[in-house]
């Protein structure tokens, strides 16, 4: 999100990549980094002995990025959705990774609601006021770490699972996931309170307004500070525990050589390399932007290049809110069971409203039904529930 200190154009943690649409003289371009954000453009960024404009990066932004943030919120939406009600039809039988993947479902369905704000901003300006600019901005945050912790929570939970079989279903309760998922709720919130705290709205010289940081005098460490804690703990931490844990339980399987092996394996691998593949670029791409923010990198096109960079790999980033509950479709047999009877609900209510649309009331079929998928649940092994 832009704000304008006469000719910044700004995106951070909480803020997607968005841009203001004045364009100040080149004379009134800054002179150093005072800038408040997570990470910033300049539409004129001063460089030895030249003026770096930026007016094509803005352009850009303005058609790409509501373009794709309707995309991912009209994908991420209808997606999230439709798994949260399947899920919630299984409350019954619901096993602990479920409560994870409900709350992952849950964390994603609040990112994607806040992407039509940022598409806004981004072709316009921040018109929702400044209350609004605080929730946002701490919902942004706070889903998209949440989301990211109950990918490792459920890898955890197919550790314990494999890994740890006998001692797992006498010790770990479902309580004890709650606990662990009212902990993460909590972690995620905590590390929002700087843009709660700091969100808020600067009036540009057109008289457009941007919802930003402004965390004053000390922007450029507030700046560092946050890109390494996002790096670290949206990133480099998950991947490194998703990476060790699917490494054991492949290990195991390995060892123990259950039918459908092969199968587990490809999908241990395509859970770790797409989390890697969706926020490596992004996470990359913000290191180098804190190199260019200490005077490591200088040059001018190196600049705009980063710029186009951030705008496009935080974009790719956001598609894990569309894709992550369709990996844990493939990989996750239970969850296959319980789309399986939604579906046969479905489509068997639709076939007796059309051939007797005075008969069998929805109450009663839907509580048939409920009871027939917990029954099926029951008969579930630990191995078949969770082929990784």
């Amino acid at each position: 999100m832009p704000f304008s200190d006469t000719v910044k154009f700004i995106g951070k943690v909480c803020l997607p990549s968005n841009m203001a649409a004045t364009f100040p003289p080149a004379s009134s371009a800054p002179t150093s980094l005072e800038n408040t954000s997570l990470y910033d453009y300049y539409y004129f960024e001063n460089f030895p002995d030249t003026v770096c404009r930026k007016e094509a990066i803005l352009s850009f932004g303005q058609v790409f990025l509501p373009i794709f943030y309707s995309l991912v919120f009209v994908l991420g939406l209808g997606g999230n959705l439709f798994f949260l009600i399947v899920l919630l039809y299984s409350a019954r039988s619901r096993r602990v990774t479920e409560i994870y993947l409900l709350n992952l479902v849950v964390s994603n369905l609040l990112f994607t609601i806040t992407l039509p704000f940022w598409g806004v901003s981004a072709a316009w300006h921040w018109g929702f006021g400044e209350v609004l600019c605080k929730i946002i901005c701490t919902l942004y945050t706070t889903s998209l770490y949440g989301s990211i912790f109950f990918l490792g929570c459920m890898s955890l939970d197919k550790y314990l699972d494999v890994v740890h079989a006998q001692t797992h279903h006498r010790q770990w309760t479902s309580a004890k996931s709650r606990l662990l998922t009212g902990g993460v709720w909590t972690v995620a919130l905590v590390l929002s309170i700087p843009d709660l705290v700091f969100a808020r709205l600067q009036e540009g010289p057109s008289g457009r307004q941007n919802c930003h940081l402004d965390f004053g005098e000390n922007g450029p460490v507030w700046k560092l500070v946050l890109r390494f804690q996002q790096s670290a703990l949206g990133f480099i931490l998950p991947l490194f525990t998703m990476a060790f844990f699917y490494t054991r339980i492949v290990c195991v399987l390995t060892v123990l050589r259950p039918r459908g092996r092969s199968r587990a394996l490809w999908r241990a691998a395509l859970l770790v390399v797409t989390f890697f593949a969706l926020w490596g670029p992004y996470n990359i791409t913000l290191f180098l932007h804190s190199l260019q923010d200490l005077q490591v990198l200088e040059s001018c096109e190196v600049s705009k290049h980063l710029d186009y960079a951030l705008q496009v790999t935080e974009s790719i980033a956001f598609l894990h809110s569309c894709l992550s509950p369709f990996l844990y479709l493939f990989v996750h047999h239970r969850l296959k069971k319980h789309l399986k009877k939604v579906l046969e609900v479905i489509f068997k209510r639709c076939r007796e409203s059309a051939a007797h649309p005075s008969q069998a009331s929805y109450s009663n079929s839907y509580s048939t039904d409920q009871e027939e998928m917990t029954s099926t649940g029951n008969l579930e092994q630990s191995l078949q529930d969770h082929r990784i």
